[in-house]
Formats: structure tokens, C-alpha cells, sequence
């Protein structure tokens, strides 16, 4: 098996959710290669316009997969947040009792 081979973690239907997508993946770090199905690319947008829909399969390496699957799962992403989120604010609390006067 090659070392760091590129899997399939999703497709994206139209150029600019390709765009958003792998924007923000490459600012977690995570670099994409593409596969498009069918009529596509750079002469798909001179024909038929930028909205129409696209088959865009995008891969990861195989070690960034499991934090890109992450990123895009919303509800766990945000769940994480918010545990981290109510630590930090029982860090505060446990912080402001210490400091209170006797």
C-alpha cells in the first residue's frame, strides 16, 4: 500500500462548494485532489455557466481523514465545542470561588 495514498471523503455538486470546501480544509491543514465526473472543469463553466451542477469527488490523504470527516461533521464539531466551551467556563467558576474572599 503506498504511504499517505488519497481516499474519497466527499463530493461536491457545484464549483463554489468545491471552493468553500477546500478553502476551509486547507486552512485546517488538510490539502484535497479532485475527480470530476462527466463534463467538467474550467470548459463546464464556459458552456453551461458557474451554477450548474458538478460532480466533484474530493479525496484526502488517508492520515488527514479522520480530522476532515470531523470538519464536516457538523453536529460532532460543534459538540466538541461545546465541551470545550463549558471546561473553560467551569475552569472560570472554580477560579472566581478561589479568589473570593473569605
Amino acid at each position: 500500500m503506498i504511504e499517505d495514498q488519497y481516499i474519497y471523503l466527499t463530493m461536491a455538486t457545484t464549483d463554489i462548494e468545491f471552493l468553500l470546501l477546500k478553502n476551509y480544509l486547507s486552512v485546517n491543514g488538510i490539502p484535497v485532489i479532485t475527480k470530476e465526473k462527466g463534463f467538467g472543469g474550467p470548459i463546464r463553466s464556459i458552456f453551461m455557466g458557474n451554477f450548474t451542477p458538478a460532480h466533484i469527488e474530493v479525496f484526502v490523504r488517508d492520515s488527514d481523514y479522520d480530522e476532515a470527516a470531523m470538519l464536516l461533521d457538523y453536529e460532532k464539531f460543534n459538540a466538541e465545542l461545546d465541551e470545550e466551551l463549558e471546561l473553560a467556563q467551569d475552569g472560570d467558576e472554580d477560579d472566581e470561588e478561589k479568589n473570593k474572599p473569605n
